[in-house]
């Protein structure tokens, strides 16, 4: 049986989780002499920040559905509309940041909830305000916040946009295969340590981040026995429109024994977001 939303979203809170792309590296046409540091392939530092910084599009839409499965069998359902737009100013940068938007449809106990993200270049912090219709009121999430469930789901706050590398010191641990939707992907296994881990939730995280596309796959975290807590998994990963995304991925707390599944339903790049949307004074319009 689904057990009530209401209740428990207005103490707690939890987020989705988030877009994902590739980026493509050309050589020119003339000789290239490469260092040894530059033969041996990009570094542990260097392969988290392209994959942050990776294009997305100039905006991206989709309906979400957030599925959390209880270990006693309940089960919450959550549909999302979900929003994204290209920061304009950060194009020439080259390390792209976005506005996103996540506001909840259903169910009419909770629909009205909108989480707003404005992504910083590091190391500003990005800005977040949390609406809630019941109390009619947007308040600014602080980054010791970030860590925070929204929504329900295993998903956090820093899962919307991805966690900013320069927060963590990180190491290449090797390169293997992972499975992904029966396929086969080529990746790089790196740890990443936090420089706070007070701010963090854990101790380290090992993450798989596909070698073509730089899609983030598979992340473990872990605490500081070295045990397992939390896994995050991508399930489906599709072509769409020529970017590679992952569609559904899967949350879960090993402590809890919680799982939160998030499906893109009906995702589309390029329709032509309007800016506006984006502005924390309107959160409360639907």
């Amino acid at each position: 049986m689904r057990q009530s939303t209401s209740n428990r979203l207005l103490t707690t809170g939890r987020t989705l989780g988030l877009l994902a792309l590739g980026l493509l590296l050309t050589l020119g046409a003339f000789p290239v002499v490469l260092t040894q540091a530059q033969a041996q392939g990009p570094s542990a530092e260097e392969i988290m920040q392209q994959a942050k910084d990776r294009w997305q599009g100039e905006d991206f839409t989709s309906a979400v559905r957030l599925t959390t499965a209880e270990p006693g069998g309940g089960e919450t359902v959550l549909d999302v509309d979900f929003k994204a737009k290209l920061i304009e100013e950060s194009r020439d940068s080259g390390a792209f940041r976005y506005k996103v938007l996540a506001r909840v449809t259903a169910p009419e106990d909770v629909a009205g909830w909108a989480v707003l993200i404005w992504e910083q270049e590091f190391p500003t912090p990005d800005d977040i305000w949390l609406y809630l219709p019941a109390l009619e009121s947007t308040k600014k999430i602080s980054l010791e916040n970030f860590r925070n469930p929204l929504f329900g789901s295993e998903f956090v706050f820093e899962d919307v946009i991805g966690r900013e590398p320069g927060l963590d010191t990180h190491e290449l641990l090797r390169e293997e295969t992972l499975n992904v939707g029966g396929e086969d992907r080529p990746v790089w296994v790196i740890k990443s340590t936090p420089q706070d881990p007070d701010l963090a939730g854990f101790a380290y995280r090992i993450t798989y981040v596909d070698r073509e596309t730089l899609l983030e796959l598979r992340m473990e975290l872990y605490n500081d026995t070295d045990a397992l807590i939390k896994l995050y998994q991508a399930e489906e990963v599709r072509e769409l429109q020529g970017i590679p995304t992952w569609v559904t991925a899967t949350a879960e707390n090993l402590e809890t024994g919680r799982v939160t599944t998030f499906e893109f339903l009906e995702p589309v790049y390029n329709t032509g977001v309007p800016d506006e949307i984006f502005d924390p004074e309107r959160l409360g319009q639907p």
